[in-house]
């Protein structure tokens, strides 16, 4: 039986500030890198045996302060952020206001959005359903995954299958750990989600 932990990156000032990151490169707040540390903690006592991260710097880092000291860091392109294109470092407030039909759909049908110069949930979809066929062909018991909250919430999604109307079914903090279960019998199972318990502070992205 395998257990997959999916890491949410710590927290940025763009997360704070309400401000929407795609792609963009941005690093950990002092409040991340703190929450790093506590992810480090939280694992101290349990054998992960392989490290998958998103390449953007915020994922990386989060993924060095938890695992590195003991691990190499696989980076992984399948993980990497839903490319949000023109609307990447943007304010939300600024999109509901100048946008506010599109905002409409992020807010009650993101699956139907195709971001301006950028991509779709579809296409994450079909990046995750790629990455859990490569892991479930690992042999390893404890693997941890670090990656972004759009790209868990599509993982958790193609894990169990949903496919439509799946986006606001899960709600996952920065630096929040969720575990699926892989088992020859059962596929995929939802063990645990949005697990904060470690960290001392977090705020709660809603949008």
């Amino acid at each position: 039986m395998k257990k997959i932990y999916l890491i949410r990156h710590g927290e940025t000032e763009s997360n704070r500030r309400g401000i929407f990151r795609g792609r963009l490169d941005i690093p950990l707040s002092e409040t991340g890198k703190k929450q790093s540390e506590s992810i480090r903690e939280y694992f101290k006592d349990i054998d992960i045996e392989i490290v998958f991260s998103s390449p953007l710097t915020r994922a990386l880092e989060t993924a060095e302060t938890a695992f590195g000291q003991k691990l190499i860091i696989k980076k992984e392109e399948l993980i990497n952020n839903l490319d949000l294109g023109d609307w990447s470092g943007v304010e939300k407030e600024s999109i509901r206001k100048n946008f506010p039909e599109k905002w409409k759909i992020w807010k009650k049908s993101p699956e139907k959005i195709k971001f301006p110069n950028g991509e779709t949930l579809k296409d994450v979809y079909q990046r995750a359903e790629l990455f859990l066929n490569k892991i479930s062909k690992i042999s390893k018991e404890n693997i941890a995954v670090v990656s972004h909250r759009s790209v868990i919430k599509i993982i958790l999604s193609a894990a169990l299958g949903i496919k439509e109307n799946y986006f606001w079914k899960f709600h996952l903090d920065n630096a929040s750990i969720s575990t699926l279960i892989d088992s020859e019998d059962r596929g995929f199972t939802l063990y645990n989600l949005n697990y904060t318990s470690h960290l001392n502070s977090f705020i709660i992205e809603w949008f």
